[in-house]
């Protein structure tokens, strides 16, 4: 076997557990907000977010396993779980290690989501785009393949991904707060105003 086989495993597995995820946050995001209703079915939404979430763990363990079986950068256990623990780029790899943890959160909290109640369940899932952007930082700051032209290319466009969903999913959220105030003030102005009367 070559000796950098698990290098390159552990450099790939960790780009596409960076591609998977955001494109999880981002079928997450147009779960959440429905913008493409009528178009979409949320079941299938659902599914692929959830496929995706799945993929991603996977990715993340391929690019843990490879990061210890290498023998060239040394880590171990205690590098891959203690933020700081690691001499090779140390801040870079401890914002990797917080991503981690990040995802264990987000994964646990919504395998357990039936079980937990919906505002912690939703407070936890927020730190989706926390999590997205420190592996996006994480990336750019350990990865060795950045002066690569197809890896910049595919990291602007994760960027773009990134943030057009979160502007997309706060942007529906205040319109949402707007229209719910109209439709109070609406209602205690004059009932007869709001569709559906007594209904709202």
């Amino acid at each position: 076997m070559n000796p950098q086989t698990w290098w390159y495993v552990a450099r790939a597995s960790g780009i596409v557990a960076w591609v998977l995820l955001v494109a999880s946050l981002v079928w997450g995001v147009l779960l959440a907000t429905r913008v493409l209703k009528p178009l979409d079915r949320p079941a299938w939404l659902l599914a692929m977010h959830r496929w995706l979430s799945g993929l991603a763990v996977v990715s993340t363990g391929l690019h843990l396993g490879g990061l210890i079986a290498d023998n060239y950068l040394h880590f171990g256990w205690k590098e891959i779980l203690v933020p700081g623990a690691s001499s090779w780029k140390t801040t870079a790899v401890a914002i990797g290690v917080i991503g981690l943890y990040l995802l264990i959160a987000v994964q646990a909290t919504s395998l357990m989501m039936k079980k937990l109640p919906k505002r912690l369940w939703r407070a936890v899932h927020v730190i989706s785009y926390g999590l997205v952007w420190s592996v996006s930082v994480h990336a750019a700051l350990a990865g060795t393949d950045v002066t690569n032209r197809v890896y910049q290319v595919v990291a602007l466009l994760l960027t773009i991904a990134a943030v057009t969903a979160a502007v997309l999913r706060v942007t529906v959220i205040q319109r949402n707060i707007h229209r719910d105030a109209a439709i109070v003030t609406a209602w205690h102005t004059d009932p007869s105003d709001v569709s559906g009367g007594g209904a709202q």
